[in-house]
């Protein structure tokens, strides 16, 4: 049996920010990626900044398109980087030929950020570019 989850961090754990995405996007992620009882908060890209990134009320997970006419996974890559964020980013898109191009591209521009490629159509797992 599993225990309640109880205390902040465990809050924490649970806590998903979605910027810029429509909910069909993450009606569409494989099961694994949100944790059981996960809050999903949906932004828009501009009211990024007014979110805490750092500390208790920091999300563990963002979410975000891969490419917007906005902005991109490099972009966001590189603002969490510089927020100080310590979760985990994954940038979603439907389709893709190469997810590794994308993958060593953001490490290269983000080295600190645990990044990943979620392709919604199934043909690309995840990795992890931790160490």
């Amino acid at each position: 049996m599993r225990k309640a989850a109880t205390g902040a961090s465990d809050t924490r754990s649970r806590r998903v920010l979605a910027v810029a995405l429509a909910q069909d996007s993450i009606d569409r992620l494989p099961r694994h990626v949100l944790e059981p009882n996960a809050y999903v908060a949906r932004v828009p890209y501009g009211q990024l900044r007014d979110i805490p990134l750092v500390g208790d009320k920091a999300p563990a997970l963002i979410l975000s398109p891969l490419v917007t006419p906005i902005f991109d996974a490099i972009d966001m890559a590189r603002y969490l980087g510089d927020s100080g964020f310590t979760g985990r980013y994954l940038a979603l898109v439907d389709k893709l030929p190469s997810a590794n191009l994308i993958r060593r591209e953001v490490a290269a521009q983000s080295p600190g950020l645990s990044f990943d490629v979620v392709v919604l159509d199934g043909s690309s797992p995840l990795h992890s570019l931790d160490e």
